[in-house]
């Protein structure tokens, strides 16, 4: 793995959390260094058993964590994938994206996918149905339909062959394509078997028939969603707020007579053709990719139809009008074909959100000079400390004591240039400049350093509250018991209150809502958090 100390850490932590201490553990063997079992076996010798490794290498190989391949001396090697892992933090808002675009059917497609790994499409329809009676499995299937047709859902390859006990799989095949039967038994094996071994365990397991998609397992495609948060990152910085998830507004329209404000029409309508530049992108083979988004305005018309959006021409218009004026060059206006020729620049959107993100962290530990001194060098490079010194219109002290701190933080660096050969500190001056990759790959560090904090600040938490937990636990089923009974409302609520004085009184009502309030942020900055740093590695991938 490519990632630094605190990378590494940040992903052992989501392991442990997720897996227990065993799993973890040999997650981070291998994360700090690839290596065949028998090497793993040998770095955790009198640390756990035999099978207990192999125990958890499956289960981290099973969820995408672990892969392997034949090295030169045709021996498995397993290598660690910590975007995978990083990936696990992103899963409520995968599920998110899922419910908002396709309904709660998808959601919990996303949500046995996630917790279990890989499943065929037959075992997901088993699982959700055993979860939810009132399921309909031709909307289940329709659904996880819907989601490999987007992409949002992806095959595992198949297994072709064996070489050297390595599992070869195969190259050219379909990943998004549903199998043709589905929730249907195969009975081939069923019928072959000879009556006189029915008493062979063995026997009697092959003897049920198993499903006709046996084998064709399916998972997350965390790419295509990774696709979708990307873009909503880009739309929150051209429309300067935070976005609702995936084109929520879209589906949503204006009560019939209902007055809107001048300035909130305008949001609304920028809003709403902002994400249809990027819904225009949907279709793309490759959610991820670089490239420019190029739409028209007639694309964004047949868009508006389609959705059924209340906007004529000239809004559309004035929007893209906007947003040119406004993205700092992220959206630009190429000619006047089709009513209006624009595009999204997706490689500078990227740079300008990191720089956005640099900015705020350097307000926040610094002031608003030195912002005035990172733009400045940015914009004219390799500066001395006079020069700097004369062009941000500060003392030279100021500017001495800016330059330093920002030195010292990583988000300015110096160069020395000698007058002579031999460096000699007299003979010798340095030059100031920013380098933005350098910086953020630093400020990757600090977050994967912030996510790890706020996962083991949740964990502290919730072992301090256990107590209080498992009494809101044993309190929830009586309470549901009593909603779901005959009495009327009143009586209802005088039995609840009656439960919950006598299983949590005021102070642990109180300590319980504190502990609520407390994790919500928590998880909202750990959310934030995985965002940021979603923007940062995309920005090094440039």
């Amino acid at each position: 793995m490519g990632g630094g100390k605190y990378e590494t850490q940040m992903c052992v932590i989501i392991i442990e959390d997720i897996f227990g201490k065993i799993v973890a553990k040999v997650m981070e063997t291998i994360l700090k260094e690839s290596c065949q079992l028998a090497t793993l076996m040998l770095k955790l010798k009198g640390q756990m058993t035999t099978v207990l490794i192999k125990k958890a290498l499956t289960t981290l190989i099973n969820f995408g964590f672990v892969t392997f391949n034949l090295d030169n001396n045709h021996r498995a090697t397993y290598v660690a994938d910590a975007d995978q892992i990083q990936y696990v933090i992103s899963a409520p808002r995968a599920c998110l994206i899922a419910k908002t675009l396709y309904g709660p059917t998808a959601e919990s497609i996303c949500i046995e996918l996630i917790s279990q790994g890989r499943l065929t499409v037959s075992e997901t329809i088993r699982r959700i149905k055993a979860a939810d009676e009132s399921a309909v499995w031709s909307d289940i299937k329709n659904a996880f339909g819907e989601l490999a047709a987007s992409h949002f859902l992806i095959r595992v390859p198949p297994v072709e062959s064996e070489i050297y006990g390595c599992p070869q799989f195969v190259a050219n095949f379909d990943p998004f394509a549903m199998p043709n039967a589905i929730m249907e038994k195969n009975e081939t094996n069923s019928s072959e078997l000879s009556t006189s071994d029915s008493n062979s365990r063995k026997r009697k397991a092959d003897s049920s028939p198993e499903d006709a998609d046996a084998g064709q397992y399916w998972r997350l495609n965390w790419v295509r969603f990774n696709g979708y948060l990307r873009d909503e990152l880009i739309i929150d910085y051209l429309i300067g707020g935070e976005s609702t998830a995936t084109m929520t507004h879209l589906n949503v329209k204006r009560e019939e007579g209902e007055e809107v404000p001048q300035v909130d029409r305008t949001q609304y309508i920028t809003q709403n053709v902002a994400h249809l530049m990027f819904k225009i992108n949907e279709t793309r083979a490759n959610p991820l990719s670089l490239e420019n988004i190029t739409a028209s305005v007639t694309d964004l018309q047949r868009l508006v139809r389609e959705n059924s959006l209340d906007l004529a021409k000239p809004d559309i218009e004035l929007a893209c009008q906007i947003l040119v004026d406004e993205s700092d060059g992220i959206v630009r206006k190429l000619g006047d074909s089709n009513g209006g020729l624009y595009t999204v620049d997706i490689r500078h959107a990227i740079r300008q959100i990191c720089r956005h993100h640099c900015e705020s962290l350097i307000r926040e530990q610094f002031e608003g000079r030195a912002i005035r001194v990172m733009r400045l060098l940015e914009s004219r490079h390799y500066l001395d400390e006079e020069q700097v010194e004369k062009l941000s219109m500060m003392s030279g002290k100021e500017a001495r004591e800016m330059l330093y701190a920002l030195v010292e933080e990583g988000y300015v660096f110096n160069k020395p240039v000698g007058r002579s050969t031999d460096f000699q500190p007299a003979r010798t001056f340095y030059l100031y400049y920013v380098d933005l990759p350098r910086t953020v790959r630093g400020l990757v560090e600090y977050n994967c350093k912030l996510v790890r904090n706020l996962i083991l600040r949740q964990r502290h938490e919730r072992a301090e509250n256990k107590a209080l937990l498992d009494k809101d636990a044993n309190v929830q089923p009586i309470i549901e018991n009593i909603r779901q009974s005959d009495a009327s409302e009143e009586e209802k609520e005088l039995s609840i209150k009656e439960v919950e004085e006598m299983y949590l009184p005021g102070p642990d009502r109180a300590q319980l809502n504190r502990y609520r309030r407390s994790q919500a942020t928590l998880l909202a900055a750990q959310d934030q958090s995985i965002r940021v740093l979603l923007a940062f590695k995309m920005f090094l991938t440039i």
